[in-house]
């Protein structure tokens, strides 16, 4: 349940609101709105560059008129799961619409949904570019932020990876700020072969992220927890294959219960036609150099990327067997053929990109667990599940292949209504088996 103050007694999916606070725009009024809420919601997603909420509220004070609310309020937000020793989390937010209105019978009251984004997402569609940048592109991100936003929404929390690239580019008037670094991450270079790895830049509590999937991956590993989706009806301990009761084990921070996984949706596994066509197996560019007047053909087959790229997952999307024709056929053929016009110094890793953007998102989970306010995304989750067989109490190996291993947490819903829950996204370059 919501707590305004703690108590000494916790139940999973309990969290403590210790700011909620929507400040006029246009006045000096503002109203602490923590009990005027049915539920809210805030997401981080790994390919969004900006943070987003949505409230809706049970008012029956009139604050659309009152405060009022016209889009320029600001929301500050506190919260914490409620646990002892858990660290508050910060972050303001921006109204930017309100919609789904409806009046209660008596006339006396409403409901509406409240739709905010954070800060610099907001200020980001009051920016525009048009100006040139060159040199590394992490230089240029921070040049970006520089140019267009408060040191004190980027200063202090701006996480760059340094690039090993060197370019000199335009940025167009018509992009906002945002957009040109999103542009600017497929640009971007860590290093070169096997080093290779494509940028990401997207915002979580932490702040603002611009790094490549392989240090994404890389930190996420670096402090996974392990997460058990276990039936009522199941009661093999997954360590020993034996015993009375699966033992699910905690944190440091986080009791046991909090590492059950409440409701489990594989979203997908594979779609082999898809895969073929976008170039997950094999796929061919050709370039045509407006300067030179000369066409330059690249060529791209998984093997050459899948043994030395950071991943989550074991083999590949298409395994060629010599001693089959067709798998042979298929895995050295060109799929997927895309036409460009001259892409500058870019063009020996569009085709890796293309690739490995795709295959992150190959096997995708959607996994309800309680809340829990240190979830990031980018965060690497171990998901153990059973065999889902009739025999599998008496295999040596307890979990599924299929299912259990480790993802990668791209999106993260936290939900705040009766109890507090998070909704995740889980996703992996390939299956287990």
């Amino acid at each position: 349940m919501p707590n305004f103050y703690g108590t000494d007694i916790t139940k999973a999916g309990d969290y403590k609101i210790i700011k909620m606070v929507l400040r006029s725009g246009v006045s000096d009024d503002y109203v602490d709105i923590r009990g005027l809420y049915s539920n809210f919601e805030v997401f981080e997603d790994l390919f969004s560059p900006y943070m987003t909420a949505k409230i809706q509220m049970v008012d029956s004070l009139n604050l659309p008129e009152r405060l009022p609310i016209r889009g320029q309020e600001t929301l500050e937000l506190e919260f914490t799961t409620d646990f002892p020793n858990a660290v508050p989390i910060k972050k303001t937010f921006k109204v930017y619409k309100i919609d789904s209105q409806t009046i209660d019978e008596n006339g006396r009251g409403q409901k509406y949904t409240l739709h905010l984004m954070s800060e610099g997402g907001y200020f980001n569609y009051t920016e525009r570019c048009g100006y040139s940048v060159k040199g590394k592109v992490s230089d240029m991100v921070v040049q970006v932020f520089a140019k267009h936003f408060p040191e004190y929404l980027w200063k202090e929390t701006l996480a760059i990876q340094q690039t090993s690239d060197d370019y000199s580019y335009v940025l167009p008037q018509n992009y906002s700020p945002f957009k040109a670094i999103t542009w600017l991450a497929t640009r971007a270079i860590s290093g070169v072969g096997a080093d290779y790895s494509p940028y990401l830049f997207y915002e979580t509590f932490d702040g603002y992220r611009f790094q490549s999937l392989s240090k994404i991956i890389e930190n996420g590993e670096s402090a996974k927890d392990r997460y058990y989706f276990i039936k009522s009806n199941v009661n093999r301990n997954p360590e020993t294959n034996e015993g009375s009761g699966i033992q699910v084990k905690g944190t440091a921070n986080l009791p046991g219960v909090y590492n059950r996984i409440q409701s489990l949706e594989e979203v997908s596994r594979f779609d082999m036609i898809e895969n073929i066509g976008s170039g997950l197996v094999a796929s061919r560019m050709s370039v045509h150099d407006l300067v030179t007047k000369e066409k330059r053909d690249q060529v791209f087959y998984e093997s050459n990327a899948f043994g030395d790229m950071k991943k989550l997952g074991k083999l590949p999307h298409y395994r060629p067997v010599e001693q089959k024709q067709t798998n042979e056929f298929f895995a050295k053929s060109n799929c997927a053929y895309f036409y460009l016009p001259y892409m500058a110094r870019i063009e020996e890793y569009f085709l890796k990109r293309k690739y490995m953007m795709n295959a992150m998102m190959t096997q995708k989970l959607a996994a309800e667990i309680y809340g829990d306010s240190t979830k990031r995304v980018g965060q690497v989750l171990e998901v153990f599940v059973p065999k889902i067989s009739a025999d599998g109490h008496l295999l040596d190996e307890p979990h599924d292949k299929v299912l259990s291993g480790d993802y990668l947490i791209t999106s993260v819903c936290h939900c705040f209504g009766k109890h507090y829950t998070c909704k995740l996204e889980l996703s992996r370059n390939c299956m287990g088996v």
